[in-house]
């Protein structure tokens, strides 16, 4: 075959794959596909070899390459290309998951308590013991303050390391999902509920102190922003492996731990399709002042 006999007139250049010029007829031959760009033509001569129809590859007189076939075979082959090229068409890749970025609220929590068991000591004795811990029957009969200042308070230097290090990683990473302002929020809603719910649930004769129910708090909330439409269940299962792998040593308080743990998710589930916020200087600030009711509670506990 010669290459004019099967070619349109010369025109303007095109796009590389012209698809508008598609099943031209001349002299018993199809013109079915015609574009400049020849890995293109070289893969839709791949897919007509695979379905076993008989084509040509011939160069048009503008640079372009034209794939030829049989009148007969025409009306096949364009449907094989149609097939092929609907089955191969680019996908959208995966959105990539919201991140506010990197956040210094998880560190400053830790410091915060680390500094505060530093000025005051630590242990379970003293008029700050007395004041603050989270004792289930003086809770119930009205003193609430005590499930937000036991927060602040650890049994030795160990204690507070621990949570201290735990709640710098667990609300590091609620923040970079939700903003810092909104990770201490929730940290300290979980902590002063769980300390709440496990009031409630002993019914008196728990006494209880520690950064350990906001600490598993977080790691509930941080559960809860992982539940996607589908694997729920794994997702929370990790979260609960975590709490029995890190909660549950023989110091540990696992009554308060679970339910901190429960008040995260719980409190987590409603934010975990919100998208990031913006940064700005207002996000740490309102993150700060996450302290304003601790030192009311404290306040409260000492007060005549």
């Amino acid at each position: 075959m010669e290459a004019a006999a099967y070619a349109e007139a010369p025109g303007p250049p095109g796009p590389a794959l012209d698809k508008g010029r598609e099943t031209h007829h001349v002299c018993g031959m199809a013109l079915l596909r015609e574009g400049l760009d020849h890995d293109a033509v070289a893969e839709w001569s791949v897919v007509l070899d695979a379905t076993g129809i008989a084509h040509d590859v011939q160069p048009s007189s503008d640079g372009r390459l034209a794939i030829v076939v049989g009148d007969v075979d025409a009306p096949a082959a364009s449907a094989a290309l149609g097939a092929w090229e609907a089955e191969n068409r680019a996908r959208p890749g995966p959105l990539a998951s919201p991140d506010y970025g990197r956040s210094l609220a998880g560190v400053a929590a830790g410091l915060a308590i680390l500094v505060f068991a530093a000025g005051v000591g630590v242990g379970q004795v003293g008029s700050l013991f007395e004041r603050g811990s989270a004792d289930a029957s003086r809770m119930l009969q009205g003193e609430w303050w005590r499930a937000a200042t036991a927060l602040t308070l650890h049994v030795d230097l160990t204690h507070v390391a621990a949570n201290a290090v735990a709640l710098g990683v667990f609300l590091g990473a609620v923040a970079r999902r939700l903003g810092p302002a909104l990770a201490a929020w929730l940290a300290l809603a979980a902590g002063f509920a769980g300390n709440v719910l496990t009031a409630l649930a002993s019914r008196g004769g728990h006494v209880s102190i520690g950064a350990s129910t906001a600490v598993f708090g977080a790691l509930g909330t941080l559960s809860a922003l992982q539940v996607p439409r589908r694997g729920a269940w794994l997702t929370l299962g990790v979260g609960v492996a975590l709490l029995g792998f890190l909660g549950t040593g023989a110091r540990a308080d696992l009554l308060a731990h679970l339910l901190g743990f429960a008040a995260g998710v719980m409190l987590g589930l409603p934010f975990r399709r919100m998208a990031p916020p913006r940064r700005s200087l207002l996000q740490p600030a309102v993150a700060l002042l996450a302290v304003a009711p601790v030192l009311l509670a404290w306040w409260r506990a000492f007060a005549p």
